[in-house]
């Protein structure tokens, strides 16, 4: 029996990384999928690649910073699938930047993406997965919520963030059915990761060991493994979570 059978899922951040492999893995456990993301190349591509091999996605290109870019998102779900019944706000972005260089304006870059637009496509949503019933959002955020990055202020700051929204709105929607959790992902090899280790001239499986070295496990995670966590939260096997934050960290925060 599929775990989503039967639902429909929005999926900010779709066209790489974690937010791709949700979609796959979304897919896959039943569900019909709509994912946004500001590469509609890359999102055109995979939503053709997913629907010639049967499964239902609709890809929409879009800047979820804006409330008039995430409510329409939304709105394009449900005017395509009829119901929505579970929001994966994952879309991000990361600034290097410390506290005496960091801008007004890159504030508001990385604030726009990575905080409002989650409580803009949570605003966009909260109807619909409130007449769904078992509605659920699922926030990514990270490890750095709670662990200072390299030179990552910025992002650190917003991911704290999240996990605020994230009790904020489990609280204040429990009552109309609608489950709210986030999860914190660790150290995760994606497409950026690689970009990240040709810049430092070191090839993926170095750039990889290194990476993954301050976890308990040794290693990065997959973003498959990252997904297979989001599945959970997201799906009816997590009915009785509302309103924590999973670490999904190779036992890093437990050091």
């Amino acid at each position: 029996m599929k775990r989503l059978g039967g639902k429909v899922a929005a999926v900010t951040g779709g066209a790489s990384g974690i937010g791709e492999a949700t979609v796959r893995l979304f897919v896959k456990e039943g569900a019909r999928v709509a994912f946004a993301d500001r590469d509609g190349s890359r999102g055109t591509s995979i939503a053709d690649e997913i629907n010639a091999s049967g499964g239902e996605v609709l890809f929409v290109k879009t800047q979820l910073e804006h409330e008039a870019g995430a409510m329409a998102f939304i709105q394009r779900t449900i005017e395509h699938f009829g119901q929505l019944n579970i929001l994966v706000n994952n879309a991000a972005v990361r600034l290097y930047q410390g506290i005496t260089e960091a801008s007004e304006e890159s504030w508001d870059t990385i604030w726009g993406v990575n905080v409002k637009g989650y409580a803009f496509c949570a605003k966009a949503a909260i109807p619909a997965l409130r007449l769904g019933g078992n509605g659920s959002i699922v926030n990514i955020a990270s490890t750095n919520a709670v662990i200072a990055g390299d030179n990552t202020l910025q992002y650190d700051t917003t991911k704290a963030a999240v996990t605020g929204l994230t009790r904020g709105l489990a609280r204040a929607h429990a009552a109309e059915g609608i489950r709210v959790n986030a999860l914190c992902p660790g150290r995760t090899f994606t497409a950026f990761h690689k970009h990240r280790a040709a810049a430092a001239g070191k090839t993926h499986e170095a750039f990889k060991e290194e990476f993954g070295r301050p976890t308990l496990l040794k290693r990065t995670a997959t973003p498959r493994e990252i997904a297979s966590c989001v599945l959970f939260l997201a799906s009816d096997d997590a009915s009785f979570v509302t309103g924590t934050c999973l670490f999904a960290d190779g036992g890093e925060t437990a050091m």
